[in-house]
């Protein structure tokens, strides 16, 4: 069974290749899913049924799977004619014929392919410069606060050794105050 019959007109307008591959890519896999479902498989589970009513078995068997093809066709010509896939597939074969022609009259030297291997670590360079970048930032920023806050350290260690040599000169008031008042007594 073609299941082309219900948009035979629509197949036959399109004028591209890869709508016609399409076409036939989708013919061949309702048929691979469709020959999945065998009146031999449907004769196991009714067992009863194909024993009693063969003939109306069988008869129910080409009904579902027609009712599937029919009903997947349908449903992808519908998300076919809602992309536009006739008309979008015949630009991208214009697209691609056009290339081609250009290609070969042009005189200027074709851009190399370029790799997988190329194109990623194209990528990963400026990906790892900007992260170099953000580092440099970051770096630069905690230098700053370390900076500042060396700055701090050292007017509290000023402040500290003051406070220190103050209470060290109270210290040695107050022991001589000390030693002076038990030598009096």
């Amino acid at each position: 069974m073609n299941t082309h019959d219900t948009s035979s007109e629509d197949a036959h307008s399109v004028d591209s290749v890869r709508y016609h591959k399409l076409l036939s890519v989708l013919d061949r896999s309702l048929s691979s899913v469709v020959d999945t479902f065998k009146l031999e498989v449907l004769q196991e589970v009714f067992s009863d049924l194909a024993r009693e009513i063969p003939e109306k078995l069988a008869d129910s068997h080409e009904q579902i799977s027609s009712y599937i093809r029919n009903s997947a066709h349908s449903d992808f010509q519908a998300i076919i004619m809602q992309y536009e896939m006739g008309e979008k597939l015949s630009a991208l074969d214009k697209l691609v014929k056009e290339a081609a022609e250009r290609k070969l009259q042009s005189e200027e030297k074709p851009i190399p392919s370029l790799t997988p291997e190329s194109i990623n670590r194209s990528r990963s360079t400026a990906i790892k410069r900007a992260e170099l970048a953000r580092l440099q930032a970051k770096l630069a920023s905690v230098k700053n606060e370390n900076t500042q806050q060396l700055a701090e350290l050292r007017e509290q260690r000023s402040i500290l050794s003051a406070e220190h040599e103050s209470l060290e000169r109270s210290i040695s008031l107050v022991n001589s105050l000390a030693s002076s008042t038990a030598t009096t007594d």
